[in-house]
């Protein structure tokens, strides 16, 4: 199944085409990803499964999703413009299947930007000196206004902003990393770590990997993207080898600096504190801002992703047909965009307002939506050699690479759902499922006929 293109006229114009270059589209994943903010973050999360093997569960992870990548080359190298994970993924299973993975991968990303808006919230009141309930809930309304603004007006707009606040964030996180090491040395300590096992390594890739979603996101921009077949998988792989880097260079800043893991995971804030016993304590604030930028960017770059996947389920009459529909001007999907903001902004603040604290909200609807971002993958990576098999290529390698990623994902999900977590985290697959049971009832309803390939 492909994106039917509705007629062109005032009343229904498209999405503007070819106006993303190389460095937009790849700015897209990187804004999906927030790397600043796992950064700041993800070395801590990921020492709780692996201990001191960090950098290594990094390297596999990496592995991983490379391999991911590679699947979602795939499609875009031979479908290019107008392509989707919706039409990739319909493309090897059906129509159903499609609107299936798709509605999945577009639930996980307005969770996460809804988990983003938590992520600002948590950074930004230290830096104002105001918390509580109200300044949460203006908090969260703002940024989602401010989001929907900046998306709405173009799709460079607001990946350029993201690529800007991310840089600036990231450079304020390398003086520090910098400053480390030029205090401490460099040391081989981190790549021989005590206890180093295959059990610790895989334990830390399911908080490493979840650090990565977001990566494909550019292969929703295949109607905007210049020269599709080319920049989106660039993009796509690209962003992955850039947050790599990284991701290791912090680790190993952080392994450096406090010398013990545990010390890392028992940290509020890592890197903050390596600032301040560095004596770069005005760089620690420089963290926060950027944090919070970097938040703020994947609020942009997760709702631009989940805004083109409804616009294509709009155009092919899966959603109303008014998602369907450009703005005249902007050529942005502005009624998916909005819709999107302002029920991210409504899932956050009732949450936040029933008294569910800050953190909590971050971390119930993060959670849930990193299972949108792992049954897109495990689909695309089992679907891409079925898809290459219709079309009469060669299979062989992309079996074998596709095979080795879903496997490597269906393994992350599963250690996210086994041992069952505590409460409320047991709930979560369940509250997952039931939604994909929704999406595949009401394609069972609206009994869209298959759309003929463009």
């Amino acid at each position: 199944m492909s994106t039917t293109t509705l007629p062109e006229s005032p009343a229904t114009p498209g999405l503007a085409a070819s106006s993303m270059g190389g460095f937009e589209v790849l700015a897209q994943s990187v804004a999906g990803i927030a790397p600043s903010a796992v950064m700041a973050t993800g070395p801590a999360l990921v020492a709780i499964g692996a201990g001191g093997a960090i950098m290594y569960s990094y390297a596999a992870s990496t592995v991983i999703l490379i391999m991911v990548g590679w699947c979602i080359t795939q499609f875009a190298r031979r479908e290019g413009e107008g392509g989707t994970l919706l039409s990739y993924i319909a493309k090897a299973f059906g129509p159903g299947a499609g609107f299936v993975g798709a509605v999945g991968l577009a639930f996980g990303y307005a969770l996460i930007a809804v988990a983003s808006l938590a992520g600002v919230a948590l950074y930004v009141e230290p830096l104002i000196g105001l918390s509580g309930t109200a300044t949460t809930l203006v908090i969260e309304v703002i940024v989602a206004a401010l989001a929907a603004l900046a998306m709405v007006r173009g799709v460079q707009l607001s990946t350029r902003v993201g690529v800007v606040l991310e840089a600036v964030s990231i450079c304020a996180i390398l003086v520090v990393i910098a400053t480390v090491l030029a205090t401490k040395g460099l040391s081989t300590a981190p790549l021989h770590p005590k206890g180093l096992s295959t059990t610790g390594v895989t334990g830390g890739m399911v908080l490493a990997i979840l650090g990565y979603v977001g990566f494909e996101s550019a292969a929703c921009m295949g109607t905007e993207a210049k020269s599709p077949t080319r920049t989106i998988p660039r993009a796509v792989l690209g962003s992955v080898a850039i947050v790599t880097v990284l991701y290791l260079l912090s680790s190993y800043a952080q392994l450096i600096g406090f010398t013990d893991p545990a010390k890392i995971t028992a940290s509020a804030a890592p890197l903050n504190q390596l600032a301040d016993a560095a004596g770069v304590h005005l760089f620690g604030y420089l963290i926060d801002i950027g944090a919070t930028a970097s938040f703020f960017a994947c609020v942009t770059g997760s709702l631009n992703a989940a805004g083109r996947l409804a616009f294509s389920m709009g155009q092919d009459g899966l959603l109303h047909r008014a998602v369907g529909i450009a703005h005249p001007t902007r050529r942005t999907p502005h009624l998916a965009l909005i819709g999107l903001s302002a029920a991210c902004a409504l899932i956050a603040v009732v949450m936040t307002a029933a008294g569910v604290s800050t953190l909590n909200v971050f971390a119930y609807t993060g959670t849930i939506g990193t299972f949108g971002y792992m049954i897109a993958y495990i689909l695309i990576a089992v679907g891409a050699p079925v898809y290459l098999r219709k079309i009469g290529a060669r299979i062989a390698s992309t079996a074998v690479v596709g095979g080795l990623a879903a496997a490597g994902m269906c393994y992350v999900l599963y250690k996210n759902v086994w041992p069952v977590p505590a409460s409320p985290y047991n709930l979560l697959p369940w509250i997952f499922l039931g939604v994909l049971l929704l999406a595949g009832g009401w394609y069972a309803i609206v009994k869209v006929r298959p759309v003929p390939a463009t």
